[in-house]
């Protein structure tokens, strides 16, 4: 299990005050803290001293639905997981929760055993959901020197202020603009072959090479494309590094400075080992889990591990964020 996502907090009612329950989490190693009320829990989830929420069917009144929907804005934004703790097995409740977007259902008789390992399956999900809605990323994306966007399907969402500066354009003349009217993609196979799978759904990572933009007069760039969350295809994150060959020297030589920077903080720092400083530079630069394995000549699974390490050491939810908590440290 992964003790760094351990703060479990528990909505209290008077139909749900077990505290075998609450014993049997702290033994297998979680933090629990209580709450009487939603105010409460706002609070702990503004200050992120919450990680998962466990809510009764019904507090004070109210149900667990309703609480959910009140709540739902804030999980959404901070990746917590959200369980409905039945005093049954409720077919009824637990369709209606699952369409609703709740994560997950605890119900009397308590298997404790099923309990962790719903817990912990809640957690394995939580670092695979989008790490761009958090945000310490969108302060990270607003502030970047490195030119950025977001896309929703093949449409441009959202630009950041070094996109702005790179194409000399408003954010209004490129928002809702098509990704392939912007970027010329279509009189390079490869790169049409590898974004229409990208859009598609079936790779993760798309780097597409030497894309001229329509408003910079030829200069050629590398764009990178990353899926934000493995639930929604449509959303998609992308970096732009321009290739006319005197920024392509000097970026060149300013990757290697800043490579050996981040490297020497994430050694230092977080005391990532050799391995482990192996797995996070190559994923840095975008390599798969499987890409990964090729090159470094071990399996799948144990880069799954190493970077499950990675996670733990730096206290993040992705690769994305711990690029972004070692860059700041820098």
């Amino acid at each position: 299990m992964n003790t760094y996502y351990k703060k479990l907090l528990i909505l209290k009612s008077i139909e749900f005050t077990d505290n075998q329950f609450e014993l049997a989490l702290k033994k297998a190693g979680y933090e629990i803290t209580t709450a009487v009320n939603v105010e409460v829990v706002l609070e702990r989830i503004a200050s992120q001293k919450v990680d998962l929420i466990i809510c009764p069917r019904k507090l004070n009144g109210e149900s667990g639905f309703s609480i959910f929907k009140r709540l739902r804005p804030y999980l959404l934004t901070t990746a917590v997981p959200f369980f409905l703790f039945l005093q049954k097995y409720d077919e009824k409740d637990i369709m209606i929760g699952l369409e609703m977007g709740i994560d997950n259902f605890i119900f009397k008789p308590i298997d404790i055993d099923s309990v962790i390992r719903k817990v912990d399956r809640a957690f394995y999900k939580r670092t695979e959901l989008n790490v761009f809605t958090l945000k310490h990323f969108k302060k990270y994306f607003s502030k970047s020197d490195v030119p950025m966007f977001f896309l929703e399907g093949n449409q441009v969402a959202c630009v950041n202020e070094a996109f702005k500066k790179l194409v000399k354009r408003k954010s209004e003349d490129m928002e809702n603009q098509r990704f392939d009217w912007l970027f010329s993609i279509a009189n390079n196979e490869k790169n049409e072959y590898h974004y229409r799978q990208f859009v598609d759904g079936v790779t993760e990572i798309c780097k597409l090479k030497e894309v001229t933009c329509c408003s910079t007069n030829g200069v050629k760039y590398n764009i990178n494309l990353h899926r934000g969350n493995q639930f929604d295809i449509r959303s998609a994150f992308a970096e732009i590094l321009p290739l006319n060959n005197d920024i392509a020297k000097v970026n060149s030589k300013s990757d290697e400075k800043e490579a050996l920077s981040r490297l020497d903080i994430a050694k230092e720092k977080y005391g990532l080992t050799k391995r482990e400083l192996e797995v996070f530079h190559l994923s840095a630069n975008g390599l798969t889990v499987k890409e990964l394995a090729a090159e470094l000549k071990i399996s799948e699974r144990t880069v799954e591990k190493h970077r499950a390490n990675i996670r733990r050491k730096t206290q993040t939810r992705s690769i994305l964020e711990t690029m972004w908590v070692i860059d700041s440290n820098y």
